[in-house]
C-alpha cells in the first residue's frame, strides 16, 4: 500500500511539473491556421486581445491583403472552433443564510474545491469573400443547454472607407473592456457584474451591457484603427428573440475611444460609452397573464461611463466606470412580468 501511494504521489508531481511548463492558452485556432501567424500575434493572453488583435477584428477578420479572399484557403479549411475547459478550482462565498438546528437563520462562509469544466462554445467566424464576413456562436451551459450566444453578417469598407462597417443580427455590444474575453474560470464570477447591476427592487433587465445584443450597428475606424467610433440600434428584448416584451421600443448604444503610444509600456486606450433607451412597462392579459409581444408604456433609462486600458509592459489595467438612471416605473419593479411573474404589473385589460 505505502509502494503503490509512493508512485501515485511521484506520478502527480510529475504531471504537475510537467503542466507547470505549458504556455498560455491559445486563442482561435481558425484565424491562425488561415493565416499561417500565432495565437500570439492576435492575443496578449487568451483570449484577450492585444492592439493588432483588435484591428484584425475591427477589419472584419481580415489582414487587409489578398489572403482575406476565400479563394486563397486551403479546401480542407474550416473555420469552426470548439471550446470548453475543465478546471480545477477553489471558491468562497460570504454571507449564505442557512438554517440552524433551532430553527432560526444565520450566515456563515461558504466554501468548496474540485475538478469541473466550463460550458460548450462552438465559435465560426471569418469572411465569405473580401470585406463580408460572418460570425455565429451556438453555446450551451455546462448542463448541456444551447442557445444562440451570437449571430451576426458585416459589411466592411463600403466605398474603400474604414469608417463604414456595418453588422446586422446578435452580437456583443462594442465594449472595449469585454467580460467575453474575461481570463478567470469562475463560476459565480466570471461575468461583469457592473455591466449587470440591477438595484433591489427594479425591474429594468435591459441595460446590461455585457449580454449580446439583437440590432444593427455602424462601426468607423481610422486606418491604423487607433480611433474608433460605433453606434448600434437595439431593439429592448436584452438579446431575447421573438420580441418577448414588446414591437415598439428601441435602445442606442454608443461608444467611442483612442489610443496613444507611451513607448516601451505598450498601447494605451481611453474612450467612453452610453446606453440609451426605453423598454415597455404594461403589457395586456389573458387570465391575467402577460401576454407576449404586447409590451406597451415604455419607460427610459441610460448608462453612460468612462473606460480605460493602461499598460505598464507587461501588466495591464481595464478601468471601467458607469453611471445609470432608471425611470421611477422600472424602480417600482415594472419591466420584466414576461420572465418574472412576481413582478408588479400595470396591465391594459
Amino acid at each position: 500500500m505505502t509502494s503503490a501511494r509512493s508512485r501515485f504521489a511521484g506520478l502527480l508531481f510529475t504531471a504537475s511539473f510537467l503542466l507547470s511548463f505549458t504556455g498560455n492558452a491559445k486563442a482561435l485556432p481558425a484565424f491562425a491556421r488561415k493565416y499561417g501567424l500565432r495565437c500570439s500575434a492576435c492575443h496578449e493572453a487568451w483570449p484577450m486581445l492585444n492592439y493588432f488583435g483588435q484591428k484584425f477584428k475591427d477589419n472584419g477578420y481580415q489582414l487587409m491583403n489578398d489572403r482575406d479572399s476565400p479563394v486563397w484557403q486551403n479546401p480542407s479549411y474550416w473555420p469552426v472552433t470548439f471550446r470548453m475547459t475543465p478546471f480545477w478550482h477553489r471558491e468562497s462565498t460570504d454571507k449564505v443564510s442557512y438554517d440552524t438546528t433551532g430553527g432560526g437563520a444565520a450566515l456563515k462562509r461558504l466554501s468548496f474545491s474540485g475538478f469541473d469544466y466550463g460550458g460548450l462554445d462552438i465559435l465560426s467566424a471569418g469572411t465569405l469573400e473580401k470585406n463580408i464576413s460572418f460570425q455565429i456562436i451556438p453555446a450551451s451551459d455546462e448542463l448541456g443547454s444551447f442557445h444562440i450566444e451570437a449571430v451576426n453578417a458585416r459589411l466592411d469598407n463600403l466605398f474603400h472607407s474604414p469608417w463604414l462597417n456595418f453588422k446586422l443580427g446578435k452580437f456583443e455590444l462594442d465594449n472595449i473592456v469585454s467580460e467575453k474575453r474575461g481570463l478567470t474560470l469562475s463560476a459565480s464570477g466570471g461575468g461583469y457584474n457592473l455591466y449587470h447591476f440591477i438595484p433591489v427592487g427594479d425591474g429594468n433587465i435591459f441595460g446590461q451591457l455585457g449580454d449580446n445584443q439583437i440590432g444593427v450597428e455602424w462601426l468607423g475606424h481610422s486606418a491604423n484603427d487607433r480611433t474608433r467610433l460605433s453606434v448600434a440600434v437595439l431593439s429592448s428584448t436584452d438579446g431575447n428573440p421573438d420580441l418577448p416584451y414588446g414591437s415598439n421600443s428601441y435602445s442606442t448604444f454608443i461608444t467611442g475611444s483612442h489610443a496613444f503610444n507611451v513607448g516601451k509600456l505598450g498601447t494605451d486606450r481611453i474612450g467612453f460609452y452610453a446606453m440609451l433607451g426605453e423598454a415597455a412597462t404594461s403589457f395586456l392579459t389573458s387570465g391575467g397573464v402577460p401576454i407576449a409581444n404586447s409590451g406597451t408604456g415604455n419607460k427610459g433609462f441610460s448608462r453612460e461611463g468612462f473606460v480605460g486600458l493602461f499598460y505598464f509592459g507587461k501588466l495591464d489595467f481595464q478601468v471601467v466606470t458607469q453611471h445609470g438612471s432608471d425611470s421611477p416605473w422600472f424602480g417600482a419593479g415594472f419591466g420584466n412580468p414576461i420572465d418574472d411573474p412576481t413582478a408588479p404589473k400595470w396591465c391594459i385589460r
